[in-house]
C-alpha cells in the first residue's frame, strides 16, 4: 500500500520518497516564486501575479488588502487563513471546558452525541519569510500494543478511516470547517474495538527546508464540537513552550472502560512526521 501525502495543490518541483515500513512517503520541494496565499480566490491571486509581472496598473481589489502590500510585505508576512467569524460565533461556548496539559476529561460525561463529533484546530502564524507555512493534522489509530497500521494513519493522502470513524476536511455538512484552520470529523461509536486510541498530531510541511517551527505558532485551539448542537465541548491551547519543534502530538482520545476520554498532552518533536511515525509504531527502514 502506498499514500501519497503530497498536497495536490502544491508546486512541485522535484520529490523524494521516504519509507515508513511498508508505507512509502512521498515528500515534496516546492519552487518558490514569491508570496502566494494559496487561500484567496484564483483571480486575486493571478492579479498579485500580474502586478509581480508589471502587465496591470489597475486591477480589481477583492479583499480589504490590497494586492500591492501582499507583494510587498512578501518577506515579513503574516501568514492567516481568513476565518468565517459567523460561523465561528454560531458556536455555543457557554458550557466549554478550558482543559490544561495532562487534565482528562471524560468526553461521554459531556455529551451522549458521539456519533457526530467535530474536531476543530484554528492557530495564528507569525513567519518572516517569503515561503508559505503550512501546518498539516493528522490522525495516528493506535491499537493496544501502541502500533500503528497503514490503514490507520489517516492524513491529507488518506483522508478517510474504514467505516469512516475518522475523516479530514469534514464537519457533517454543517459548513463549521469554514471557521477553523482544520477540522476532523469524528464517529467514535464505528471506531474498531482493536483501536484503543486516537492520536491527534500537526506538522509544519517542510519545516526544515523552510527554517520554520513552533515558536512561530501563536494562539493554537483545538476544539471539540458537537456538530448537532454546535455546542463546544472543549478546548485546548496546544502550543505553550513549543519552541523549535516541528511536529506536536496535540491530544489523544482514547479508550478507558465503557468510554472515551481525551488528553491534553502537547508534546513537541524534532523531526517532523518521521518523528511521529516513529513515535506511534510506524516502522521506519
Amino acid at each position: 500500500m502506498q499514500l501519497n501525502i503530497d498536497n495536490p495543490n502544491r508546486n512541485i518541483c522535484r520529490s523524494y520518497n521516504k519509507r515508513h515500513g511498508n508505507l512509502t512517503i512521498e515528500t515534496s520541494i516546492r519552487e518558490e516564486k514569491g508570496s502566494i496565499d494559496l487561500n484567496q480566490p484564483i483571480n486575486l491571486i493571478q492579479q498579485n501575479r500580474n502586478i509581480e509581472n508589471n502587465n496591470h496598473k489597475n486591477l480589481e481589489t477583492t479583499t480589504s488588502t490590497s494586492s500591492a502590500e501582499v507583494l510587498s510585505n512578501a518577506n515579513s508576512t503574516t501568514h492567516k487563513q481568513v476565518k468565517n467569524k459567523l460561523l465561528l460565533n454560531s458556536i455555543n461556548i457557554d458550557k466549554t471546558t478550558n482543559l490544561l496539559r495532562g487534565q482528562k476529561l471524560s468526553i461521554n460525561s459531556k455529551t451522549q452525541n458521539l456519533s457526530k463529533l467535530m474536531i476543530g484546530m484554528e492557530w495564528d502564524i507569525k513567519f518572516n519569510g517569503s515561503s508559505e507555512f503550512d501546518l498539516d493534522t493528522s490522525i495516528f489509530m493506535v491499537d493496544g500494543n501502541n502500533n500503528t497500521s497503514e490503514e490507520n494513519f489517516i492524513f491529507y493522502g488518506n483522508p478517510i478511516s474504514k467505516n469512516e470513524g475518522v475523516v479530514i476536511n469534514k464537519d457533517y455538512n454543517t459548513s463549521l470547517k469554514k471557521a477553523f484552520d482544520k477540522v476532523l470529523q469524528l464517529n467514535l461509536n464505528v471506531i474498531p474495538n482493536n483501536i484503543e486510541k486516537l492520536a491527534i498530531t500537526a506538522t509544519i510541511y517542510e519545516a526544515d527546508i523552510r527554517n520554520q517551527n513552533f515558536a512561530q505558532v501563536s494562539n493554537a485551539y483545538l476544539k471539540l464540537i458537537d456538530t448537532e448542537t454546535k455546542n463546544e465541548i472543549l478546548r485546548y491551547n496546544f502550543n505553550n513552550g513549543l519552541k523549535s519543534e516541528t511536529a506536536v502530538v496535540v491530544a489523544e482520545i482514547y479508550r478507558y472502560k465503557n468510554e472515551w476520554k481525551i488528553n491534553p498532552i502537547g508534546s513537541g518533536f524534532n523531526g517532523g512526521l518521521e518523528a511521529l511515525c516513529n513515535n506511534y509504531g510506524i516502522d521506519i527502514e
